[in-house]
This record gives structure tokens, sequence and C-alpha cells, in this order.
């Protein structure tokens, strides 16, 4: 359902000057090869948002931690990740190391566990100083874990009144403590550091000597005791602020009459709060801004947003907040004596949606954040989301206490958390119960990891066909060829194998067409096919041949192709003779060991070349006259010495070069050239024609094409190969065998060259553990239902819509709000690959605009089949600094994507959908410079989602970053600049739907899914976003602290404005 890849044949082209008309150049043919380099990244792209409690319960379930009366350090981390605890939690663990060296920390006992692919947390090591901090940074940051390294020595004075205002440390920070045999010594001064360090109720586990007991400060609890691990639990209050002098702290309060606004001014019962009157902040009137309440000495404001039906998608929120900053911003930039924070207090905007309006209002402020950070305001914007009035008391202590938490929820009294995580499956993986047709495919040429086991469509069984069950393959160079994308487009011009990968196996018949005359059910047989890397296939009963006896089904898998190669060149093209003699290359490979057995039983006198002294070793052993380097040209002076200058009458060749016009040279009168390699024809090389004055025969060896164009000829050599087989007058190839799941083992080693003979792949026998996952490509969309699609006919729609096809949708209505632009089906067809694929399909175009939910009506109501899903993937950029943002600007991004989705839900209210698919962005998860409007707008989607999944409803937010070659991001240049800026990497058309797929398939629980990929992560450990994000920064920018380069947010910030 996408671009074709590999390398393509594109055409030609010419170049004329604008001004003249002139001929300037013509290229008469090229060809283009497309890939994907960060396929292999498609694990490391996809991540959720989890809301977790920033407090552990008291006295947790803590049976399964303990093994032989001992906690064990990696089963109390997957407790909390797993949700044994009584909640998920993605950890951040902090280990106080001391003096130790890095392989006696607990953390070397657990980093097995943080490297694996399942781990979400993020472990703090702490050295006892710099120089052991600097130890530990060296020992572990190469590990596939998220690991943060700095100082703290708990028993030194400096670290009594330690400032946790910046750096990594900071107060509330650790679910998990490991402490070793010095916490015997702890007394209240490093005890209350630690409940500083630790959520309310967070776990110690001190490992210490045998039988060493362990007393902790005041308020922790022990939950369990053993000889050598001590596990502790800490008040479930938090610790107070080490500073708590009353100064001055002016507050401005701002909120809807009858919002909460005037109970929160009420709790802070202080005469520095003052309560801005709504109407002015309601009405944008800030003219006196400079003579509100100690204007220039605001430690703090908070701004209250409650659910308000007049404005439901919060578009006049977001405008109200951005006219209030534009007027605060440039009067604290020359007036502000001291930093301000900045809180919005939303109610169920986040953290179990009850409120999408609000939602709005926390995307937009993600952008502004940035915005405000870069030009100094001094501003620091907070986000908190309670639920009840009740909440606000909460919400007054932790107003005393700086947790460095950009994001805070309130839920019954305890405060709430996000945190990233990671989704790191390649792609949906069948169910281990299922059993579906399956084969290895290349996704992704240009690398191995670009193969995945994924399931397929078996052909219909035709009356000559047979369908068997695969027992084995073998590997051929052309594998490797074909994975790498090293095959020329015109390899394939005429092929019988394709771009498959595995083009030979072996198996059982299980079903048999009604014409089939030679095979029946039960038959052992060896077949030529592309796609034998599988369960089963079904083939033209001529392309199955049965077993013989005497050689086993991996033997069979490996026989046919290096043998008919072998056969056709040597007897069938050369007849070579008893007496003759034969230059064998690369001789110690599948064909040249099949080569070697033909010519013995042929009598003929063999000659051979090999890459290395060991296998030209093997080559001398196995009785061959003459073995040579075939890394250098020597091997030409040996093989005419050996023969006394006459050289040979056959050779079989797969080297190129220099090499081709030697062999012919070294041939006698009347010889055969058999060349099997293809460099030299692809490029098509010259040869010297003198040299044929000797009659000599030059013939390229090609099976895959002889099946295609002859395959009566390659039917009768493959059974003659085995029939030699079977008479015992050959044997089959040394082979080493692996299972399926080491595929790529064996293509690696195989690139190598150091294997001798053929690689076969084993298939897992039926009933048992496969050892592998199968990616789910089967379709799943109902083909007698419709989907909606808004944005359809836009850059990426058009990418996406062959997708719906691709994955079983028949119909489809797309909406078009510029039906003068005349874009049809054919029109469609043209643009897409839907042109190259074989489904039949309608697509109803239907002219309308989303933005109207009346002709969001109008075009459901048409609908001549149940509607199942929409897809809106309408919206608009209108990038603009926060400072030039109007309210037309935020209603010309919001009416199409926020107002559209809002209409698409109102009119399917009562509809029985499977989909309710919205594209969002990246922008509204993680902010982006210049864009208020679009991630507010996008945010929005993102609450909608949450709060139709709250109820039952289908419901998907798909945060996706910029598309490369597509879509609006791909035509804003400083968009892109934008994002190399914040650390993230566009992402491919192809990628951006394989992990859509992925959700569609596996994620019906979850109401969202971000597909980013992060060069460099913008988020320092004094970001107030990092205890959110900070896993996915790399472990070196994270100790090393400082993130600047070449492309600064500053920078960019400036071209925008």
């Amino acid at each position: 359902y996408t671009n074709p890849l590999g390398e393509l044949y594109i055409g030609r082209l010419t170049f004329y000057d604008k001004a003249t008309g002139h001929l300037i150049a013509h290229i008469g043919e090229y060809h283009s090869f497309n890939s994907n380099p960060r396929w292999s990244d498609v694990p490391d792209s996809k991540h959720l948002i989890q809301w977790q409690p920033k407090f552990v319960p008291t006295r947790p379930p803590i049976g399964e931690v303990i093994v032989d009366d001992e906690v064990d350090p990696s089963a109390l981390i997957a407790a909390f990740e797993q949700g044994g605890l009584g909640h998920r939690y993605a950890c951040h663990v902090i280990e106080v190391a001391g003096e130790r060296e890095p392989d006696h920390t607990t953390l070397d006992k657990c980093v097995e566990y943080f490297s694996g692919p399942g781990c979400q947390s993020e472990f703090w090591l702490l050295g006892a100083d710099e120089e052991r901090t600097r130890a530990h940074y060296e020992a572990c940051n190469h590990q596939e874990a998220a690991i943060r390294f700095a100082p703290l020595d708990p028993m030194s004075e400096q670290t009594q009144d330690l400032d946790m205002a910046s750096g990594l440390l900071r107060p509330a920070a650790a679910e998990i403590l490991f402490l070793h045999s010095e916490a015997a010594a702890y007394g209240p001064d490093q005890w209350a550091l630690l409940h500083r360090l630790t959520v309310a109720g967070g776990l110690a586990l001190v490992c210490h000597a045998d039988g060493d007991v362990i007393e902790p400060g005041e308020g922790w609890t022990q939950l369990h005791a053993g000889k050598r691990t001590t596990l502790l639990q800490a008040p479930r209050r938090y610790a107070d602020p080490s500073d708590t002098t009353e100064a001055s702290r002016p507050r401005w309060v701002i909120g809807e009459p009858d919002g909460w606004a005037t109970d929160w001014t009420t709790l802070l019962d202080s005469p520095d709060v003052f309560q801005v009157p709504w109407q002015s902040y309601e009405a944008g009137d800030f003219i006196s801004l400079e003579e509100w309440p100690a204007a220039a000495d605001l430690d703090a404001i908070d701004i209250f947003c409650g659910p308000d039906p007049t404005d439901p998608t919060g578009q006049r929120a977001v405008w109200q907040l951005v006219a209030f900053l534009q007027a605060t911003a440039p009067f604290r930039l020359e007036n502000a004596t001291r930093d301000c924070r900045l809180t919005i207090v939303t109610c169920g905007a986040a953290c179990d949606v009850d409120n999408p309006r609000g939602s709005a209002l926390w995307g937009a402020v993600r952008s502004m954040a940035l915005e405000l950070l870069a030009e100094d305001t001094q501003i620091d914007f907070q986000l908190v989301d309670v639920e009840e009035k009740d909440d606000l008391a909460a919400l007054v202590r932790l107003d005393r206490s700086d947790l460095r938490e950009r994001e805070l929820a309130i839920r019954r009294g305890r405060p709430w958390v996000p945190r990233v995580l990671s989704v790191r499956d390649r792609a949906p993986l069948v169910p281990k119960d299922e059993d579906p047709p399956y084969r290895l495919r290349l996704d992704n040429p240009g690398q191995v990891s670009g193969l995945q086991i994924t399931t397929c469509e078996l052909p219909r069984l035709g009356q000559d066909d047979v369908e068997i069950e695969l027992a084995a393959a073998a590997l051929n160079f052309r594998d490797v060829m074909v994975t790498l994308g090293l095959l020329p487009a015109m390899a394939y011009e005429s092929s019988a194998l394709g771009r498959e990968v595995g083009i030979e196996g072996s198996g059982i018949v299980r079903r048999v067409g009604e014409g089939v005359k030679r095979l029946q059910v039960g038959d052992k047989v060896a077949v030529t096919t592309g796609g034998c890397i599988g369960n089963r296939v079904v083939v033209n009963e001529h392309l199955a041949f049965l077993k013989p006896p005497r050689i086993s089904l991996e033997e069979a898998a490996s026989t046919l192709s290096v043998y008919v190669t072998a056969y056709y060149s040597l007897i069938h093209l050369a007849r070579l003779r008893k007496g003759q003699r034969v230059l064998i290359h690369s001789a110690m490979g599948g064909v040249g060991q099949a080569a070697i057995a033909l010519a013995k039983h042929t009598g003929a006198e063999i000659y051979a070349t090999a890459g290395n002294e060991s296998k030209r070793s093997q080559l001398l052993a196995m009785g061959v006259r003459g073995a040579y380097d075939s890394h250098s040209h020597q091997w030409y002076d040996d093989l005419m010495e050996a023969t006394g200058g006459e050289g040979v009458n056959v050779v079989l060749n797969s080297l190129a070069g220099h090499h081709i016009a030697l062999c012919l040279k070294a041939l006698r009168p009347s010889g055969w050239h058999c060349e099997i390699g293809k460099v030299d024809i692809y490029t098509d090389n010259s040869l010297s024609m003198r040299v044929f004055r000797k009659n000599l025969r030059f013939a390229a060896i090609d099976v895959d094409r002889l099946m295609l164009e002859d395959p009566v000829l390659s039917h009768i050599l493959s059974q003659a190969c085995l029939d030699l087989i079977a008479e015992g007058a050959v044997s089959p190839p040394a082979l080493t065998t692996f299972p399926y799941r080491d595929y790529a083992d064996a293509l690696r080693l195989m690139t190598t060259g150091q294997h001798q003979g053929k690689l076969v792949l084993a298939a897992p026998p039926a009933g048992t553990d496969r050892g592998f996952g199968i990616a789910d490509a089967r379709p799943f969309l109902d083909p007698d239902a419709t989907y909606l699609v808004t944005g359809g006919l836009g850059g990426f729609g058009l990418r996406f819509v062959p997708y719906l096809i691709a994955v079983g949708a028949r119909h489809l209505t797309l909406m078009d709000r510029d039906p003068d632009r005349g874009r049809n089906i054919e029109w469609i067809r043209q643009k897409t690959t839907l042109s190259k694929m074989d489904q039949d399909y309608e697509i109803d175009i239907v002219a309308g605009d989303v933005r109207e939910e009346a002709d969001v009506r109008r075009c459901i109501s048409q609908m001549q089949r149940p509607l199942r899903g929409v897809f809106h993937l309408a919206g608009t950029l209108e990038d603009r600094s926060f400072l030039d943002t109007s309210p037309e600007s935020l209603d010309r991004v919001f009416a199409p994507k926020a107002g559209g989705a809002l209409n698409l839900h109102h009119a399917t209210a009562d509809r029985d959908l499977d989909y309710f698919v919205l594209f969002s962005s990246i922008a509204s998860t993680f902010g982006n410079l210049g864009q208020t409007n679009y991630s507010g707008a996008s945010a929005f989607l993102d609450g909608l989602a949450a709060w139709r999944r709250r109820r039952g409803l289908p419901a998907l937010s798909y945060n996706l970053g910029p598309v490369t070659e597509v879509g609006m991001a791909a035509r804003s240049l400083h968009v892109m600049r934008m994002m190399r800026a914040a650390g993230m990497t566009t992402v491919s058309a192809n990628f951006a739907i394989a992990n859509l797929d992925y959700a569609l398939r596996t994620m019906a629980d979850q109401d969202h899914l971000v597909t980013a990929l992060f060069s460099n992560p913008p988020w320092s450990i004094d970001s107030p976003d990092y205890m959110r994000n900070g896993r996915l920064v790399n472990n070196q920018a994270a100790f090393e602290v400082d993130l600047a380069g070449d492309l600064t947010i500053e920078g960019v910030v400036a071209q925008i404005s």
C-alpha cells in the first residue's frame, strides 16, 4: 500500500534552460533505490503517556519480591512496573552506592532487567564523590538502559541542606531507594535526606552484611527483614521543604466567578493574594496591567479553567491565555524582579479526562512554555488538574514544596504524575494459539533488520496445485543480495522467484488439487519457489519433487538450487565428461560443492579456488587436483603451470572483473565458460572477443529466469539431479542448520563467507512453541462496511487510503472541501499505489467541509453501507510566535482539526463504530515552538479520545511526529528545523502507518499512541519536564548536561519572529 522499496527503474530526464529553451542535459536512464534506514528504530518510536501515583500505598503486597526470605531487587522493580503493588509505575530508582566499585552495586545485579525491552524505569546511581560517579558512568553508560549519575554522600555535612532546586536530585523523585550496609550508621539527618528524595510511602531496600540490623529514622516502617536485605517504607507524608521561611509571595488568582478560584483564594488565606477580576481577563483588558498589585514582583499566577459548554473545543480559553501572556510577557521582560510560576488549574482535563476543553489548554501551554523559556520571561509554567474542590487543600500543601514536576493531577487528595512509556514491539503479533500462513518477508531492503516473519495470504488451491507444510528452507547468496537491496532492478524483470527471501525448501504435501497426478497427500517433497521460509506454500505440482528416501528433509531443502545450477552448467550445457578438466571457482560454497560432486561422477579432473588456506586444504582433501586463491589473480598462473600450459575444458565461474578474462584465457579450444556470477552482467561489462577464436562457448546461467522462460527444462533438470542423489551417485551438500528464529544470525553468517556448504533453516514442529513472533498483516477491516476519511486527499491521506484498502476496507467515503479541484477516483489512483493493487474497492468522494456539522451529517446520512470507522486527518498549520497569534489564526487551525473532530463525534453518536481515529500531533504531547494553535487543537483531540474511551466508545488519538516526504510538516522548512532543534527526527509515511496499524490491531484499551523518534531530546536534568520525559534522553547527554548546539531553540524562535 506504499511506494515499492529497493532499486526501481524510473525512466529518463531531460533538462532545458528556462530562459532560452535550449537543451542542457539528458539522462537516458536512471534508477532509484528506496529504503528506510531508520526502519530498525520502529520499536523505539512508539510511546504512551501513563498517569501514575506519586506515592506508594501503605504496606503494599510484597510476597512476590521475596526469594528465599530475601528481597530480590529486579523482582521489586518488576512488581512496581507490572502492577503488583496496586498500580503500574514507571519508576525512578535511586541507589546510594557510596564508594563501591561498579561491579559491586545493586545496579550490577539488575542491569539485565533494566536493559530489557519491557523496562520503563530510570536508574539514578549516586557515587560518594565526583570521581566515583565518573567511574560509574564510564562502566555503565553504554548499557541499553536509562541510567543517570550524580554524586551524593549522605554522611557529608554539606549534604544535609542539599539544594534540590536544580540538578538531577529533586524532592520526592524516587519510588525505590537501594541502600547498602552504610545505612546501619545513618542518623536522623541521613534518614530525613532520604525521606526528601522519596515519594510518599516510597520503598527503601537495604542490602547489608549477614545479620546486620537496620534501624530507620522516624516515620519509616519495616516491611521485611531477611538476613542480608531489609525492606523499609518511607513516611506517607511528603518531607517538609528545607526552606520554611514565609517571605512575601505576591500572587494573582484568575478564574470564572462560579469556579473554584474564590475557594482557592480563601484556602491560601494570605494578604499577598490578589484575585483578578474575571471580566478583565475574559475581555482581554490588560492595558493597565502594570497597575495591578505587585505586577513586577509576582511569585505566582494561578488561572482556573473549568468546563464551558459555549467553548467546547477550548479555543476561546486558549485565546484568553494567549492574550494575557501577550501583555504579561513583554512587561516581565522589562520589569520582573523574580521568577514567577504560572499554574493552569483545570478540572478533568487530564488523567481520566472529563473536560476536553481543558485538554486544549494543556496542549497550548506546552508550546507556549517553550517560547517563553526561550524569551527568558522568568515565567515557569505548571499544569495541575483537580477532580473535586476538596483536592484544592492538597494543592495548597504541594504549593509549598516544589516537586519540579510541570504536570500534576490530584485525585482524592493525592498527587498523580505523567510518565512516558515505550511500546517496544516492532509489529502486532499473532496470538500464540493461532497458526495462520506465514513467511519471512522483506519490509525494508538494505538491512537484515528489514526482515520480519509475517502472516501471508496463500493463493487459492488450483486444479494442478499442491499445498505443502514446510519443514525446512535453505538460504542462498541470492537471499543476502535481495535482503541488502544489492540486486539491481533488471534482476527482477523476468524472475520466477521475485523479491522473496527463501527460494527452496522441503516439506509434506497436505492438500492436492483435483488435477494433480504426480503427488499425493503425505508425500515428502523438495520445492523451489519464492517465500519458502514459512509454514505453508501453494505451488504448481511441477515445482515440487518427491524427496529421495536416502536424504533428510533438511538435505532435500538444500539440494535443488545448487545442483540444478551446477548440472545445467556442467552436464546439460558443457557436456562435461570423463578425462576433461574443469575449474570451479569458490568451490567451498553450495554450488561449488555440488559441482565437485557432479564432476567426480563424470570422472573429470577437478581444479578449484577458495578464499583462504583452510578451505583450500579441505578441497585438496576432497581429491581436487589443485586448489588456488580466489582473492588474487595468481590462480591463473598456478593453474596453467599445473596443466602444463593447456588449461581446462570447462570453467564454472562466480568471480567478477578481470577474473572472467583470465577464465576465458585458461580455456582449451572448444571450451565452455559457464558464468553464474551476476555483477558483470548487470553492469554490462564488455568482453574481449579475440579469445573466442578458439571456438569457445560462453553461457550465462540464471536458473531464476530459466524457471519462468523454460519451465519444462527446469523441471527436467531438477528431477535429473534428484535421481542422481536417489541413486547415490552424488551426495547432498554439507549443511549447517539453524532454527527459523535464528534466520538473522544465519544470514549474517552467510554475508561473512565463513560458512561451508549450505545453511538451512528448520521450521518449528507443529504444536510446539515457535520461538518467534509472527507479525500480523491479515486484513481486519469489514469489507461490507464503509469508512469515512477526512483529509484523505492531502499528502499523507493519499498514503493512508491505500493502507485502508490493504487491511480489508472495500468501501471508503472521502470528504472533499474543495470539489472544484476535480479530484476524482482516477486522480486518486494516479497519485497513490492503488493503481498497483489488485483488490476491488469503491471510493465515494463527497463534497463537504468537516468544519461544518451540517456537511458532516449530510455526508453520513447518504451512506449506503453501515459506517464502521472514522479517520480524521483534516487539519492545517499556521505557525507563528505566540506574540503574533490572533483569534483568527487560532480559528483557522482549531476549526478543521478540533471543530471537525467534535462535528464527527456528534454526527456519529448513533452509529455503531469500531474505530474513531483522530490524527493528532506530538506538538500536543511535547509542545513545539510556534505551534500554540496547533498543539492546542491537537490536545483537544487527545482529550476527546480519552473522554470517549472512558464512556466505552471507540477512540484513538494518534500523536504523530513530522512525516518526511508528505504532509503539512514536510511542506514547511521551519517546522522541520524546529523539530531538529527539539531533538526530534522525522519519520517516513511507511513508518507512521506501521505504528498506526499496530495501534489499530492491538491497542483497543488505549486512547492514544505517540509516534516520535528522538535523536537528541531537549530535556536536560534541569527541565521541568524531565521527570515525565527524561527516560528518553541518552545516558551521555544526561550526564554531560550540555545540550547546546549549532541549531538552538532561541535561533529558531528568531526565525519564526
